[in-house]
């Protein structure tokens, strides 16, 4: 009767060291989901912040009347703007990057959570 007993816990724990590796790995890849997720977000608000700056100044120099009534002042005004078009371009290109770097990694996720959903 210690036959059967014995083969009954080997596969028992045969279960639970497949049961361990499947958490091991969900685990893993809730960890890389969290930083993803946290990277995002940060990326998210620092693009927001520098955004607001960029209209804050903008604002500024429109109440100011910087740009005034001379062709000088509004060539001037107008390459501040192609400026701060720049920045706002390369604030949203980074933005974009970071996000494609970051779908990449969320798609390689699925993988591993559907290896540890099956049974």
């Amino acid at each position: 009767m210690s036959e059967p007993t014995g083969s009954l816990m080997a596969a028992i724990r045969e279960r639970q060291n497949v049961l361990a590796g499947k958490y091991g790995v969900a685990a893993e890849a809730d960890r890389t989901l969290s930083e993803v997720l946290t990277t995002a977000h940060q990326t998210m608000l620092d693009s927001i912040r520098r955004l607001d700056a960029i209209a804050a100044e903008i604002e500024r120099t429109q109440q100011a009347d910087l740009a005034g009534d001379t062709p000088l002042g509004t060539r001037e005004y107008q390459r501040f703007l192609v400026a701060k078009q720049r920045e706002i371009a390369a604030i949203l290109t980074d933005a974009q990057e970071i996000s494609k770097a970051k779908s990449l990694v969320l798609r390689g996720l699925q993988d591993r959570y559907r290896s540890c959903g099956s049974a």
